[in-house]
């Protein structure tokens, strides 16, 4: 497998005003064509600085990031980034929404509002296309949001805790709303979440990142077969693994 995402030797280290902070140390991540990788680590260990920096929205100290054998020096059109919150503009529909980027990045519109509009179906939300964000949910406005990063068709896409504001039965519903959609779009994921089930549930990989200064200490196999189903949750391979990983972050 080629990989769409090269991490190799990534480091980061910020002033602070007690001196010089290491957040990240000889990072080394690859991330294949497709493939859906999992990241978890505790509170402060630059998971989500590694993201920005895969996103290029910041740049590191030291190493080299490259995205389909190109250096990432800026964000680009080849990757797409949700974050915790999606961030909806109020006064617009949710297709128009969806819509925001092919106006940003100077896309065929015509094409774009088809697309859009297979992404809303894809996401299920077809319906709502003429709502605003304010008569959704919580859980139905981060769909909008993954669909908005879906239009520009981006090869890799980095999730930063997408569903770390939901409950607990709409933050399910969108783990299994987010299998369907990699099941369909085929995309190279970076995912960072602090829910060990649910990296497992949704992860072909997980790494496992170190306390600060964030250094990857684990790549581990997820040896469960797709598509994943409720099911899923009672398989003894799904209890190994959740099993070892917890064992993992209750040794540091």
């Amino acid at each position: 497998m080629s990989a769409a995402l090269s991490i190799r030797g990534v480091g980061l280290t910020y002033p602070t005003r007690s001196g010089q902070t290491e957040a990240l140390a000889d990072v080394d991540v690859d991330i294949g064509e497709g493939e859906f990788v999992a990241l978890l680590g505790p509170s402060g260990c630059g998971k989500s600085t590694l993201l920005r920096l895969a996103a290029g929205l910041l740049s590191p100290t030291r190493g080299r990031i490259t995205l389909n054998g190109h250096p990432v020096d800026g964000p680009s059109r080849g990757t797409g980034v949700v974050f915790q919150k999606p961030s909806l503009l109020p006064w617009k529909t949710v297709r128009e929404n969806v819509l925001l980027p092919a106006r940003t990045q100077g896309l065929d519109l015509c094409r774009a509002k088809a697309r859009a509009d297979q992404l809303l179906e894809l996401v299920g939300l077809t319906t709502f296309a003429g709502n605003y964000p304010f008569e959704l949910s919580g859980g139905m406005q981060q769909r909008v949001g993954i669909a908005r990063m879906l239009l520009p068709d981006p090869a890799l896409l980095l999730m930063d805790e997408p569903f770390a504001a939901l409950d607990a039965l709409s933050r399910e519903t969108l783990t299994f709303a987010l299998q369907d959609i990699w099941s369909v779009q085929r995309k190279s994921v970076l995912f960072i979440t602090h829910s060990i089930p649910e990296a497992v549930f949704l992860a072909d990989r997980i790494l496992v990142m170190s306390p600060r200064p964030g250094r990857i200490v684990e790549s581990l196999q997820n040896p469960l077969a797709r598509p994943r189903s409720v099911d899923t949750f009672d398989h003894p391979d799904f209890t190994a693994l959740t099993q070892h990983l917890r064992r993992h972050f209750n040794a540091h």
